[in-house]
């Protein structure tokens, strides 16, 4: 092959070669696998009064339940949850007064997530796959 050929052919090979590479870079994008078994929660917590439950890694879609009782004394009482997404400003989920209740909110953003409770009632949080909208039949318990 003439020298001026050749001259043309390598810097044509090689930008063929860094475009491939540059390609394979490019569209290989970071995906995160949520590798948590199906139908397991995330998190299930029971307790009594003000709680913060923080650093619970969630995937892009969840979902949360939530039921509350005051019965001991059975009094009307104010029942609060909030939510802090990969350490933002605390949003507001629920503000209820009453002797029972409870809800559901579906979340469309990942990411570490804290929860703060905010009563003095016994209540339940259950945090799982998105669509979730009731407690299993075995994860409430009323803490004595």
């Amino acid at each position: 092959m003439p020298t001026t050929m050749l001259r043309r052919v390598v810097p044509l090979a090689v930008l063929a070669t860094a475009s491939l590479v540059l390609a394979a870079c490019s569209s290989s994008s970071t995906t995160t696998i949520d590798t948590h078994p199906p139908g397991e929660p995330y998190l299930t917590q029971s307790s009594v009064g003000d709680k913060t439950i923080s650093s619970v890694a969630l995937p892009q879609k969840w979902s949360l339940v939530w039921k509350f009782s005051c019965a001991d004394p059975r009094t009307r009482r104010p029942f609060s949850v909030t939510v802090s997404l990969n350490g933002g400003p605390s949003k507001s989920i629920t503000d209820q007064t009453g002797l029972e209740g409870g809800g559901y909110h579906a979340f469309a953003m990942g990411g570490s997530t804290t929860f703060t409770v905010t009563t003095s009632c016994n209540w339940s949080l259950l945090v799982s796959t998105a669509g979730t909208q009731t407690f299993p039949t075995t994860s409430y318990t009323s803490p004595p």
